[in-house]
């Protein structure tokens, strides 16, 4: 690819990065021509297909139901493997934010990262794979952590005619809203940047947004897609202290939450304090007595 093409596939990747707002898949007013629709359209609480079958970095057929354990929540970024510049950035933020997290890939959640571009191969998945997880550095990730790629690639010349005819990517993209598109000019794909949290049973739980996502929302988003299973006393009430915020595109505190619980704080200490000065004083009676 010529520079020129290099540079004009990162401004399209930026372009459709930039407009990936919550809630609806908007456009740009100088938007190019053929991005107008990229983007993301929540579907919340949709639950994803899960007999769709694609192939992993081995070239063995796996059904996304069979890749969801059921116990965890599973953090899915749809990316595409070839892109080469801006777009493998999107997972390059996905690593650096979970390789901070306390959680690890493959003990609390599972990630799935499938490719929306058919050429992509079982072999150009396995390279990927290697060099995330070295990143990543945890080896429980080997077996939670999955690179999933179309049942059935296709060539270079042959991509144009097999846009939107595979099944498993387009009926997956459909299901948690990814709007996408193949820019010919360019060779590549312009998408959005997102992650998308599953709950156990393979429902959307939250959309996060960006190249780079931060640590907190990312640790939030955990915790709300696992949906109390498996989560500390601790990590329950930091839950009820956040809540997601579309505007902000991240978690926020909520000030009557936290009064809430100062409030009920005070109180138990009241009562406590009220016990024991009773306690004192019936123990002192007594002994008068």
């Amino acid at each position: 690819m010529t520079a020129r093409g290099t540079v004009e596939g990162s401004l399209a990747c930026a372009v459709a990065l930039a407009i990936a707002t919550p809630c609806v898949a908007q456009t740009l007013a100088h938007a190019p021509l053929g991005l107008e629709n990229v983007g993301v359209e929540e579907h919340l609480e949709t639950r994803i297909p899960t007999d769709l079958v694609f192939r992993d970095h081995e070239g063995e057929r796996v059904r996304l139901g069979d890749a969801i354990q059921g116990d965890r929540p599973v953090l899915l970024n749809l990316v595409y493997h070839s892109c080469p510049s801006f777009c493998s950035l999107v997972l390059d933020g996905t690593v650096a934010a979970l390789s901070r997290q306390a959680w690890t890939v493959g003990v609390e959640f599972d990630v799935l990262t499938i490719s929306i571009d058919p050429r992509d191969t079982p072999q150009i998945a396995a390279d990927v794979r290697r060099r995330t997880l070295y990143r990543y550095g945890r080896p429980q990730a080997e077996e939670g952590w999955r690179f999933l790629v179309a049942e059935t690639s296709v060539t270079e010349d042959d991509i144009v005619a097999a846009f939107g005819v595979y099944p498993e990517i387009e009926t997956l993209t459909d299901a948690v809203g990814f709007r996408y598109q193949w820019v010919p000019r360019q060779g590549q794909y312009a998408h959005p940047g997102v992650i998308i949290m599953l709950t156990p049973d393979a429902r959307i739980a939250r959309y996060l947004y960006g190249l780079e996502f931060a640590d907190n929302d990312v640790r939030l988003g955990l915790l709300e897609a696992s949906e109390g299973r498996s989560i500390s006393g601790v990590e329950q009430l930091i839950l009820y202290c956040y809540q997601y915020d579309a505007t902000a595109q991240g978690y926020t505190l909520v000030a009557w939450r936290i009064m809430r619980i100062g409030g009920a704080l005070t109180m138990l200490f009241l009562f406590g304090f009220l016990g024991l000065m009773w306690w004192r004083e019936r123990k002192r009676s007594a002994a008068a007595s």
